[in-house]
Parts: structure tokens; C-alpha cells; sequence
């Protein structure tokens, strides 16, 4: 995307709903947001102390795991046996007093083929754009990343921070388009999307719909575009958004899925011939505590297997 375009993407694109530059989009939006939220929010903090949990829940925010997956791709082009990808979401540096590190001390020495995100980097809409790249870098500088580290937006990413991403020589962020990366002589085609939870998704599909020879990958911030995605013929939808419920119920029954797909609402999962893996997330958000649902970082590895009829 070009400076001119990219200008006219920003002007452009859509507030969340409930802000209007500090006015409500339309009351019912800005009373959830306001009002709801933050109520169920007290709620769920004094249940939490209740039970004794209230600073269990802190200590695990902070245990942020590496969540390794082989995935078996019937049909892979053998050269991208083995590719490895680190997949990060929903970090929104700055909310949890440690995290940071926390997240840093994770991914730290990591080497892999690819890393990607898939948005939600800010604390707050309206969180100042310096200050989350700031946090970022220290993250992504320990990563070793083969071919690059490739990013998307989430729905707690405004425009101005997508300028301050943009224009950091550290990684690629990609809004609606596609970036093409050769590994040992196969070809991967990322597709990077808009926030599908809150942008018209008109732009999302009009990416999707660009083609290609290669292994195709949709980065986007949520599950919403699934169908279209395996519609358009991708291989692998990597997403986030939910934080896998992040307050749950004991083996990790979530009590909010927050997604309008709560079939693709964490961890690996089908549409069609397409896989896609929903990550519970590095960071939190609400509140600054998980519950039977650890933050995490995937590393996916691609492996080459058999159609069933050959197998």
C-alpha cells in the first residue's frame, strides 16, 4: 500500500462502536461501553475475591506459555515441510503491570521461519501510539524471525498507531493486502486484513479475493471472515480476539466467547478445507487477570502428509 492509499484508508476507516472522537456512535453502543462493561467488570472482580481467586487470576495473566502445534496439511508442497510459524495476539501492552516482560521473556531466542500478529497491540483505543510501539519492539527484537515479522490490526488499533506501526522499519504491517515470501524455492502469500469485528468488511473480501500461486495465509483479528476466507481458497486463517474466553470455567469452559463464530472461538478448528487456529492470546483486557485460561504464544509448524486415499 502507497503513502496516498494508505492516507485514504486512515481517514476513512471506522471508530469502534461508542466513540465518535468522545461522543457515542449511538446510545445503545455507548451505554455497553461506558456503563455495562465497566459494571460487569467490578462484578466479576468481587465474585473473584469472594472465592479467594482475585490474585490467583493476576499471577496467572502473567504465565504466558508457548503453545507448540504441528499441523498436518494434506497436499503441502514438501519444501514448506517443517515451516515454522510464531503467532502472536492480543498482547494490549501497557494494561497488566509486568506483562510486557512477561510476553518478552516468552518469545525470547525464539527462530522461526515467520512471525506474525494479528492485532490488539494498544491497552485502549485512545492509548498513545509511541508508547505501544515502544513496548513492542523489546518483544519482537527477540525473536529471530527468518523472513520477517508481518502484522495486522485489531479493533484496539486505531489509525494513528497503524501510522506509528507503519512506519517502523522492524516488521511489516500489512491493511487489506498481501505480501508474498519465498521459502526454499515454495511461495507463501500473506494476506493481512483490516479488524473484521468492527470494519465494513467490503475491503477485507475484495483481499481476500486476491490470488496467486503459493501456500495462502489470512492474518486477520478475529473469525468473523473464516467462510470467506476458505471460500477464497486459503490454506491456514490465523487469528485471535477472543482471548479463548479468558475468565473460564474450570477445563477451560469460557463464560464469554466474544466472536459471532463461538464454534472458532480457541484453538485449532475446520472450515471447509481450510485449518485455523484461534489463539487465546499473550495479554488481557477488562480485567488484568486470566482464569483457567493461560495467555499464550503459538508456534506452528507445517508438516507435509498424504491425502487419505494415498495414505
Amino acid at each position: 500500500m502507497d503513502d496516498a492509499a494508505f492516507d485514504a484508508w486512515a481517514a476513512a476507516r471506522r471508530l469502534p462502536p461508542g466513540l465518535t472522537r468522545g461522543r457515542p456512535r449511538f446510545w445503545l453502543a455507548g451505554l455497553r461501553r461506558r456503563w455495562w462493561r465497566p459494571l460487569r467488570n467490578v462484578l466479576f472482580e468481587t465474585g473473584l475475591w469472594l472465592i479467594g481467586q482475585h490474585a490467583a487470576g493476576r499471577i496467572q495473566a502473567l504465565d504466558v506459555r508457548v503453545a507448540p502445534l504441528d499441523l498436518p496439511v494434506p497436499g503441502l508442497d514438501p519444501r514448506l515441510d517443517g515451516l515454522s510459524i510464531l503467532h502472536l495476539s492480543d498482547l494490549h501492552l501497557g494494561y497488566l503491570p509486568g506483562g510486557v516482560a512477561a510476553i518478552a521473556a516468552a518469545v525470547a531466542g525464539l527462530r522461526v521461519d515467520l512471525c506474525v500478529l494479528t492485532g490488539d497491540y494498544a491497552p485502549r483505543y485512545t492509548a498513545p501510539a509511541a508508547a505501544v510501539v515502544a513496548a513492542l519492539v523489546p518483544i519482537l527484537d527477540g525473536v529471530d524471525s527468518r523472513h520477517g515479522v508481518f502484522l495486522t490490526l485489531g479493533n484496539y488499533d486505531s489509525a494513528r498507531l497503524a501510522r506509528a506501526l507503519r512506519d517502523e522499519p522492524s516488521w511489516r504491517l500489512l491493511v487489506n493486502e498481501q505480501a508474498v515470501v519465498a521459502h526454499g524455492g515454495a511461495t507463501v502469500r500473506l494476506t493481512g486484513l483490516d479488524d473484521p469485528y468492527e470494519q465494513a468488511h467490503g475491503p477485507l473480501r475484495d483481499a481476500l479475493a486476491t490470488g496467486g500461486e503459493g501456500f495462502r495465509i489470512v492474518l486477520a483479528h478475529a473469525p468473523e471472515l473464516a467462510a470467506a476466507a476458505a471460500a477464497g481458497g486459503a490454506d491456514l486463517y490465523l487469528c485471535g480476539h477472543t482471548h479463548g474466553g479468558q475468565i473460564c470455567l474450570p477445563r477451560g469452559r469460557p463464560i464469554f466467547r466474544n466472536t459471532r463464530r463461538p464454534d472458532l472461538a480457541c484453538g485449532l478448528w475446520r472450515e471447509g478445507a481450510m485449518w485455523g487456529y484461534t489463539t487465546r492470546g499473550a495479554g488481557v483486557s477488562g480485567m488484568p487477570r486470566r482464569h483457567n485460561c493461560p495467555p499464550e504464544v503459538a508456534l506452528i509448524r507445517l508438516r507435509a502428509v498424504l491425502p487419505p486415499d494415498r495414505q
